[in-house]
């Protein structure tokens, strides 16, 4: 199988390919490249904009579709269950 380079933060999450930190649950989401110095130049450019990022590039191999495999380690949790559990099912602050 092929080798892609992937970037990942010290939160366990990956870089996405519009500059979002994903949890690797969708590989279609992930930055990849076959390049190590592309890499390189992408984890630089994201370094600048956040300076107490601790990110570290990955090898990985590739399935079938030529998707990275990777390992969800930090769940992102998506923000709509918990907008709706925050305030109640009818929108309104929940009962004390």
């Amino acid at each position: 199988m092929k080798q892609v380079f992937v970037i990942r933060s010290q939160h366990q999450h990956y870089l996405g390919r519009h500059h979002e930190w994903v949890d690797g649950s969708r590989p279609t989401a992930l930055f990849r490249t076959p390049h190590r110095d592309v890499a390189v130049n992408e984890l630089f450019e994201v370094n600048v904009k956040d300076f107490a990022l601790r990110a570290e590039i990955l090898a990985c191999e590739t399935d079938e579709r030529g998707l990275p495999v990777v390992e969800v380690l930090n769940p992102i949790a998506d923000a709509a269950p918990e907008a709706a559990t925050a305030t109640g099912e009818d929108g309104a602050p929940p009962a004390a």
